[in-house]
């Protein structure tokens, strides 16, 4: 009897498999929405390892070991799209408390400083933050006993992920959000406040063009050959039985 694969493996093979139908589509645009959508099926792919190498920590520890302090470091973020997972078994304290700096029009950063007695003496494996364009989530696991979240999912402006980072200091975590230039020749963004009052993301799904895309991989299922018709018929399956959740396919 064989394991059964993990889902985030399940998740990984779906995308080899999109990837390799894509390479044989002529048409540029068509290629290009099937290579989109495995790009998302291997962050949901990323996402998933983390919980499971999670769940797998929880399970195996003994408690027995004290955490060595560590060195205070400088963390960017490798793959900023990719959500931090939060478990659901642990239970967060929501962090309230921050200073924020927005710096002028020439400065690259706008800077959160979050107190936090004593995080500069955990493992800097349990405190992580992911980026997005518009949205950052910081999360601090077993600090004095507890697990603490900062999560904005609505910032003001949008920022770039792979320039954004953390800092974790003795008592503090400093977050530095890299600001979009506005021109090649200009400044950066001005922020007046940290998040938009609006719902940005509620908007934006007004020219979401998911629904045009997925059109036309429907047309693409009907025009394609038996390995594009396996390929795209086996996602649009798993989706309806909810096992694409958060790709936004709807049929």
């Amino acid at each position: 009897m064989t394991d059964a694969i993990p889902t985030s493996q399940e998740r990984l093979l779906d995308a080899e498999a999109i990837e390799q139908a894509a390479s044989s589509v002529s048409r540029p645009t068509a290629r290009m929405h099937l290579e989109a959508l495995a790009k998302k099926l291997r962050k949901e792919s990323e996402a998933l390892q983390r919980v499971e190498k999670s769940s797998a920590m929880a399970i195996a520890e003994t408690g027995e070991a004290a955490p060595v302090p560590a060195a205070v470091p400088v963390v960017a973020a490798t793959d900023s799209s990719a959500p931090v997972a939060a478990s659901p078994s642990i239970k967060y304290v929501s962090i309230d408390r921050f200073a924020f700096d927005a710096g002028g029009y020439d400065a690259p950063f706008v800077t959160l400083y979050i107190p936090l007695s004593g995080v500069g003496s955990i493992s800097a494996d349990n405190v992580q933050c992911s980026f997005t364009k518009d949205s950052f989530d910081l999360i601090v696991r077993d600090l004095q006993g507890k697990s603490y979240r900062l999560l904005k999912d609505n910032l003001e402006k949008d920022i770039d992920p792979a320039k954004s980072k953390y800092i974790i200091k003795s008592d503090k975590v400093v977050l530095k959000l890299h600001k979009v230039k506005t021109s090649e020749y200009g400044g950066y963004d001005y922020w007046t406040k940290l998040t938009d009052k609006k719902d940005r993301k509620s908007s934006s799904k007004k020219d979401d063009p998911q629904k045009s895309i997925m059109d036309l991989m429907k047309d693409m299922y009907n025009e394609g050959d038996d390995n594009m018709k396996k390929v795209i018929g086996e996602t649009f399956m798993k989706q309806q039985r909810g096992e694409l959740g958060g790709t936004g396919m709807d049929f």
